[in-house]
This record gives structure tokens, sequence and C-alpha cells, in this order.
């Protein structure tokens, strides 16, 4: 492995102010990228999920700059408008100017401002950072070592399309997209070989997919706080099965869909009929209870929003931990994962070995990892 380059500024920055939300307790997702018709517009560098209480939760964002001439107003209003067009329920804008005036700006906007006096605070704390944890920089130097073998971009892309999910559509939309990551990712990890560095690779981002599919599952439950733990599980299997069509609008959509078909199609209503049964059975085959027997099961101990962040935590540790050496309610959660992807637990759990090696200073190597020669196949051949 080479050397960790020493992060500039600004990406420093947001590993420090990703801690501190991490130490506040919210489940935190650095550098989401924000598509358009799969055109990637701009980056949000923190997203961030809270659980206040049982019954509520929060998607927040935060914009960070760090610049001599940040132009903090502009980044106020900009982060305002990205808010807006996220649907999300609040922002904050993280600056090195400390003038005054910038508060009472933000607050006119609704926004929460941290500001140099607060940064300089932050960063000036020892206990901040997670000694153990990587950067997002040193997985994406990872993942390109690894990329760089295959001579492709699948384990880039893979964690990108992952992220992407949440600013497209968090909840059941990106539940589904992180099922299928995972169901994708896992079995990459069993069919590399053991302890090489593709299986630990695809294994830190199953790590991240099963995290984002834990947290987008809590977010789906929480609108079904005040019904009965039934209701909550026929939430989340409707959730699991149908993604985005789960909702009154997607039901609308689907409706709409068969009515065109049948009044328009050769066949009318037979041929809707029959599209109609043949999507009910193919849904129906998506083994949804196993995710959600589990989910609810967490649900009850107020753990399945504390599931997500061991699994994110676990992803960005610099010792990759092993199924086994998660804890008892995180294994349960992923083994239903596994389960549901028909990827063997033993099989998974004897990927790689545990290590106790310390995450490097940005001054040191990283820890090395484990290497086989023997060519390996493309995370996405064959899929």
């Amino acid at each position: 492995m080479s050397e960790t380059p020493v992060l500039p500024k600004g990406f420093a920055l947001e590993e420090i102010l990703r801690a501190y939300f991490l130490r506040a307790g919210f489940f935190v997702v650095r550098g989401v990228p924000l598509r358009v018709a799969d055109e990637d517009l701009t980056d949000v560098d923190l997203w961030l999920y809270e659980r206040p209480t049982g019954t509520s939760r929060r998607v927040q964002i935060c914009d960070i700059k760090y610049k001599q001439k940040p132009k903090a107003v502009e980044r106020i209003f900009w982060t305002s408008g990205l808010a807006e067009t996220l649907g999300v329920d609040g922002a904050y804008v993280a600056t090195t100017d400390s003038r005054p005036s910038l508060r009472s700006i933000a607050s006119k906007l609704d926004l929460q401002l941290i500001d140099g006096t607060d940064i300089r605070r932050i960063q000036s704390s020892t206990t901040i950072l997670y000694p153990e944890r990587m950067a997002d920089e040193q997985l994406i130097a990872e993942l390109q070592e690894v990329d760089k073998e295959f001579r492709n971009k699948d384990f880039q892309n893979a964690r990108i399309d992952i992220l992407s999910s949440l600013s497209e559509g968090f909840g059941a939309p990106s539940a589904v997209r992180a099922l299928e990551a995972f169901s994708r990712l896992a079995s990459a990890v069993v069919g590399y070989h053991p302890n090489s560095k593709p299986a630990r690779a695809a294994g830190r981002l199953a790590y991240l997919a099963a995290a984002l599919a834990c947290e987008s599952l809590d977010y789906v439950s929480v609108s079904a706080a005040f019904r009965s733990m039934d209701e909550r599980r026929k939430l989340i299997l409707d959730a699991v099965r149908l993604g985005a069509l789960s909702s009154e609008r997607g039901q609308y959509s689907l409706k709409l869909a068969i009515a065109l078909i049948e009044k328009y199609a050769p066949g009318g209503k037979g041929a809707a009929r029959g599209m109609e049964t043949a999507l009910t059975k193919d849904l129906e085959r998506i083994p949804a209870e196993i995710i959600a027997d589990q989910a609810v099961k967490l649900l009850k101990a107020d753990q399945l929003f504390l599931t997500g962040r061991e699994l994110e935590m676990a992803c960005y540790a610099a010792a990759l931990p092993t199924f086994d050496g998660l804890s008892v309610s995180t294994k349960s959660m992923l083994g239903a994962l596994l389960d549901y992807a028909n990827v063997d637990r033993k099989r998974f759990a004897d990927a790689w070995k545990p290590s106790t090696l310390p995450l490097a200073s940005s001054e040191s190597k990283a820890p090395p990892t484990p290497h086989d020669e023997t060519p390996q196949p493309s995370l996405f051949t064959d899929k």
C-alpha cells in the first residue's frame, strides 16, 4: 500500500466535522453525489441522519467551505436552495468566516451556522477524530488499488452508486438500491480468494450497503411509529418488495400503467391482468420476510438505527472487522441480509482474517493488506 497522503485542509475539515457529528449520535455519509438524469451535478459534503426520539427522524445536510475567502453569504443561499431541492429537514453551513452578520442571515433561511470560531474550537479538540477510522480518501485509494489490478473502476463505481441512492430517494427506494448492492457485493466477497485485497474491498462496501439498508428501513418504519409491530412489518415488507412503488405516488403510477395497458395494448383487459399477475408473482418471490422479521426485532429493541451506525463504522475501520467481530445484534441483521442475498454466512465470515493493526498516521504507511497473485474475476463479471 502506498503512503497515505496528508489530506488537503478542506478534506481534513470534512473528516473532522464528520467525526463531530458521529460523536453527536448522527449517521453520517460524506460526499453524497447529487444526480439528475444520470448526470452528476454536485456533491453533498455531509449527509446527516438523526434519531432524536423513538418516534421521529431527521435528515439534514452540511455544506463545508475551507478557504481564505469562503464567500460565506453565497454558500448560505446555495445551501438553502440545495436543501429545498433535496427535500431534507434542515441544513448546516460550515465556514471559516466568523462575521457575526452571517448568523442572522442563516437564521432567516432556517439554517444552522458553524462559523470560524466553532471550527477552531472543534479542530483544537484531541478527542473528536476516531484514530481507528480511515478517511474517505484512504478508502477510495484502497478501492482504486484493486480496480487498477482489474483495469476497471467497478469498486469505485459501486461506492458511488451506493451513496447516490441517498439523494435520489431516501427510504424505500434507497433500501432497495442498498439491498441490491449488498447482494452483489456479498456474492463478490465469497467469490474472491479468501483474505485477498478484492475480498476485503468488497467486504467494506458490503458493510456500507448494509448500513444504508438498515438506516433506510429505519426511516421507513417511523411513519408507522404508533402502529402495531405487524403493521410496521408490513410496511418494511412492502418497502423491500416494491421500493418506490410502495408509496402512494408509486401505487398510483402502477395503477395508471395497468390502466393504460388495459386501454391501449393488444388484448386489453386480459393483457393488463396477465401483467399484474406476473408482477405480483415476481414480487412474492423476493424473500422480503427475512429482512422484515429481523428489522422488526431490532426495532423492538431500538437497535436498527444503531446497527446501521456500527456497520458504517465497520466499513471505515482500519482493522476491517470480520463477521464474528461484530456485535450480536449487528451479526443477526447481517446474517439476515446474507440469507436474503443467498450467500453462505460461514464463507462470508471466513472471507478475511481479523486484524489488530492500528490506523496509520498521515506520515506513516497504511497497514499492509494480504494479497494473492491469482487472477480474480471482476466485481460485475456476468452480472
